[in-house]
């Protein structure tokens, strides 16, 4: 596998059951084998605070930005929170940013997803996200994946009539990556 490229895949919930977590393992399943798939946890990532970062990053600010330097693909899976970005996706991307014009997400592959209980499929943190990391890299995949009307887990798993538009947007944003090579001249 030290061959093989690496994703890390950030989700944007916290909640045990969450239909964007089990998108995000989805995901990780679909692409074992092409990619080295990381997923951070970002519970313990503490709230942006520049006094913390001049004091240096705390270890697990450390590591979410290593796992990202080391990843060819990042994928983002949020849900929507009061028509917006959660904050502990939002947060995770603030440090991302860091330092500033030299974050962990310039040059890297960039995608978008939204699964939602929701007819819009997130598409408000989909726009939010497109925005905010279209300042963090020049390789944003511009499609975004929206799965409206995931009200419950199947047995853990989104339910199966999901996973067709998820494995498509995974091949597009996957041959995305692989067909920009990867800069750091933003």
């Amino acid at each position: 596998m030290a061959d093989t490229p690496r994703c890390t895949i950030l989700v944007g919930s916290l909640r045990k059951d969450s239909v964007n977590k089990a998108a995000a393992d989805c995901a990780g399943d679909y692409l074992e084998g092409r990619f080295t798939v990381y997923r951070p946890d970002l519970s313990g990532v503490p709230a942006f605070n520049q006094d913390v970062e001049d004091a240096g990053d705390p270890p697990a600010v450390t590591d979410l930005k290593a796992a990202v330097l080391d990843s060819q693909l990042v994928l983002i899976f949020s849900p929507e929170y009061n028509y917006g970005i959660p904050g502990v996706l939002k947060n995770a991307i603030d440090w991302l940013s860091r330092p500033f014009r030299a974050g962990s997400l310039i040059g890297k592959a960039v995608g978008i997803a939204s699964v939602t209980p929701g007819s819009r499929g997130g598409e408000n943190t989909r726009e939010q996200l497109l925005q905010t990391c279209g300042v963090l890299t020049e390789r944003l995949y511009q499609v975004t994946l929206g799965i409206p009307n995931v009200f419950e887990l199947d047995d853990g798993a989104i339910p199966e009539p999901a996973r067709p538009a998820l494995r498509d947007w995974l091949d597009e944003v996957t041959q995305f990556s692989e067909s920009q090579p990867e800069t750091n001249d933003f």
